[in-house]
């Protein structure tokens, strides 16, 4: 009787581990911690960098660009024998060369196609690199491919065109960025 409740037992496990194999997974549930750090415009994986002195991060962390004496850097440019003025002039347009710095340190492998753009009252456009008189041409929507532990240095063509002394050039960049190259 005990050889055959053994060999019932045996064939039993034989039939659940031949039933266990061929069975799909279907559901699988589970709590996990996760913990994301946030941090200041220039110390993220796609980092923003100013190049320039009226180009900062903010206690916020935060990339601004601010050609006015609201710029927090204002006066101590000023106590260093720097003249950052305090705006741009009407009617005129103004090239400013890697205002700040765009990096890749996301993927060693992986490009980033990063698009830049503008909305805000007045003219911005944006250009990669140096300005070249008659070759460079800006954008309001620069799309750039940055390479891994590249800095793509991004220049602003300011257009104060039909504005007058008092108004402002006001509004905000956008930053996003996607695996691979631009197309």
């Amino acid at each position: 009787m005990r050889k055959i409740l053994g060999l019932l037992a045996l064939m039993i496990g034989l039939l659940v581990a031949v039933a266990a194999s061929s069975a799909h997974f279907a559901y699988f549930e589970a709590e996990r911690n996760v913990h994301i750090q946030i941090v200041p415009d220039d110390n993220e994986l796609i980092d923003l960098t100013p190049l320039q002195p009226y180009a900062y991060i903010t206690g916020k962390g935060m990339l601004v660009v601010e050609l006015s004496k609201n710029n927090t850097e204002f006066k101590r440019l000023v106590k260093e024998g720097f003249d950052p003025g305090e705006g741009v002039s009407p009617n005129s347009t103004y090239v400013f060369e890697e205002v700040f710095g765009v990096s890749n340190d996301l993927w060693e492998q992986t490009p980033i196609c990063m698009e830049i753009s503008y909305s805000g009252d007045g003219g911005i456009l944006f250009f990669e690199g140096d300005y070249v008189p008659g070759q460079t041409v800006g954008s309001d929507h620069l799309k750039v491919t940055i390479m891994p532990g590249d800095v793509a240095r991004i220049g602003m063509i300011l257009d104060s065109t039909n504005m007058n002394a008092g108004e402002s050039i006001t509004g905000q960049l956008h930053f996003y960025a996607v695996a691979g190259e631009c197309k």
